[in-house]
């Protein structure tokens, strides 16, 4: 775990990690748990006693990623980031409201195989314990800590690249932990995105905005390139078709009612949109 990089959510001076704690000069001292993340997580931020998405949903996540549903957005991502690291070295990667770890582990893993690989620094950042915990099981180089994405937990200047993967994004923070020449890679869904289910859902379907309002106007930002992914797939599982329901936000926002018919279908043919936007300081 690279020393120097992270900060100590208490006082804003650098951690040093050595062995199984992380301590500041002022003598903040935080514990790596037994399956290797750190929790920088301070009482005063959480909103919840448990907060971030719960371990039902985070393994509904996990299930549906692993059988490929987002695929071709992961390699798109995996294109976005070696166009912006092209002229550089080493690097160090965060990838802010990273759930369970997947495109994380799989970024880290596809760029280890590449041509001309570097020894990248690889970070994945969320408020949900359950999430960081289930991402300490893959096999992928990456230092794992539950906090906050508001106040994440990086000194300032300090990342050359930050994902936030259909996670909200803290503008100011970000703009804070990201080099002048860094990139901010922001995946969004696209207007067509889980529309089957979205049209068992919701009487009118409608569409997603390319891009964040919290990015809009004068964020500190400007657009450098923006590329839609957008493929179709067909879920014929009703375990499939429940953890698709579960894996989003929708499965805590609606009736009974309408989770019965979305229970009731043997078959969706879905579209997966999105864009894969890459932004950079202004």
């Amino acid at each position: 775990m690279a020393a120097r990089i992270l900060k100590c959510p208490v006082c804003d001076r650098p951690l040093t990690v050595l062995g199984a704690s992380a301590t500041c000069e002022l003598g903040h001292a935080f514990d790596l748990a037994r399956s290797g993340y750190l929790n920088l997580l301070l009482p005063s931020q959480r909103h919840s006693p448990q907060p971030g998405d719960s371990p039902a949903m985070l393994r509904s996540r996990r299930a549906m990623l692993q059988a490929g549903v987002y695929d071709p957005m992961a390699s798109a991502t995996h294109a976005a980031v070696v166009g912006v690291l092209a002229d550089r070295g080493a690097a160090r990667i965060a990838d802010l409201g990273c759930g369970e770890g997947y495109f994380l582990d799989r970024l880290a893993r596809d760029l280890a195989a590449g041509a001309g690989a570097k020894a990248h620094d690889y970070y994945g950042v969320d408020i949900s314990r359950a999430g960081i915990k289930m991402a300490t099981t893959y096999a992928a180089d990456v230092t794992w800590i539950v906090a906050s994405l508001h106040h994440s937990p990086f000194m300032p200047q300090s990342l050359d690249v930050v994902l936030s993967m259909f996670a909200p994004i803290a503008v100011a923070d970000v703009r804070r932990v990201l080099r002048h020449d860094g990139a901010l890679i922001s995946v969004t869904p696209g207007p067509d995105h889980l529309d089957a289910l979205r049209a068992i859902i919701y009487p009118t379907v409608v569409p997603h905005a390319p891009t964040p309002a919290s990015m809009a106007g004068d964020s500190g930002f400007d657009l450098s390139s923006s590329s839609r992914v957008r493929s179709t797939i067909a879920v014929t599982s009703h375990d499939q078709i429940m953890h698709l329901l579960a894996m989003t936000p929708y499965y805590w926002n609606i009736s009974r009612e309408t989770k019965a018919r979305v229970e009731a279908c043997s078959r969706l043919d879905l579209t997966v949109d999105a864009y894969v936007n890459v932004f950079r300081p202004r």
